[in-house]
């Protein structure tokens, strides 16, 4: 067993991870992702050619433009805002309860949930060409993809998370699922694992869609796809599929108001 430091009591946030988004924001997430589907094609067919990757790129639209609901999650902003935090030694503003979300109604929630969004941006920014080349190659027929491919790099993924836990940084990770839209994949903060031994092992996250405690992905590599049990599930986003140590960066954490 290897922790961090990390507590999702202590550390994480306290309010869970639904929050209104502005035309304007659903857009921008949009946006962000199209603009990462080119590399993503281009990473799927490697030295296959311009015209493979072309035909991908209407799968991938498609995909995309699927419909945002209203209330949507900041998953990938609220993992690096509590990394950010922790890796400063600064105190979280983690919020009073479950139901404590940060509101534009005061200095204090504005300033936050604009630095949590921003967070949320770099999050897209970093990772949505690997998120969509893993998609690419759980869904589309091509050469060399599938299942065996992706479980394969899931046993790389698996020996950097460890690297990150031993050396006592929580690492944010991106959770996929078998489903065809993008935005139903999810973003956690590992803190610590059980390696079994045996193909088979434990993260430790803190999922924001369940505040307040230590969640659970107890994870089986030893079969043809990923086997995953967790503590929080998604019925959106399918059965786990796949999993990858994000492209993450400390911020430094900003001042607040007081109110």
């Amino acid at each position: 067993m290897s922790r961090t430091g990390f507590t999702p009591e202590m550390n994480g946030f306290a309010f869970v991870n639904s929050w209104q988004l502005d035309k304007g924001e659903s857009d921008h997430m949009r946006q962000t992702l199209t603009g990462s589907a080119g590399e993503a094609s281009h990473a799927a067919v490697g030295g296959l050619g311009g015209f493979l990757s072309n035909s991908i790129a209407p799968q991938l639209e498609q995909w995309i433009e699927g419909a945002l609901p209203d209330y949507y999650g900041m998953c990938g902003g609220m993992a690096f805002a509590a990394a950010d935090h922790y890796a400063a030694g600064q105190p979280l503003p983690r919020g009073r309860s479950y139901d404590d979300i940060p509101q534009d109604s005061t200095p204090r929630g504005r300033a936050l949930r604009d630095y949590l969004w921003d967070r949320q941006i770099h999050s897209l920014q970093a990772n949505a060409a690997q998120l969509l080349h893993w998609m690419i190659m759980l869904h589309l027929p091509l050469p060399f993809a599938g299942p065996d491919w992706l479980l394969n790099r899931v046993r790389e993924e698996w020996l950097k998370l460890k690297s990150h836990i031993d050396g006592g940084q929580p690492w944010p990770l991106c959770l996929i699922g078998s489903s065809i839209s993008p935005f139903n994949n999810h973003q956690v903060l590992a803190t610590g694992y059980d390696d079994h031994g045996d193909g088979t092992g434990v993260i430790y996250v803190y999922d924001m869609n369940a505040p307040g405690k230590e969640q659970t992905i107890a994870i089986d590599m030893r079969g043809d796809l990923l086997a995953a049990v967790e503590s929080v599930p998604n019925a959106e986003r399918g059965p786990l599929r796949a999993f990858f140590c994000e492209r993450y960066a400390p911020a430094p954490p900003p001042t607040l108001p007081e109110m």
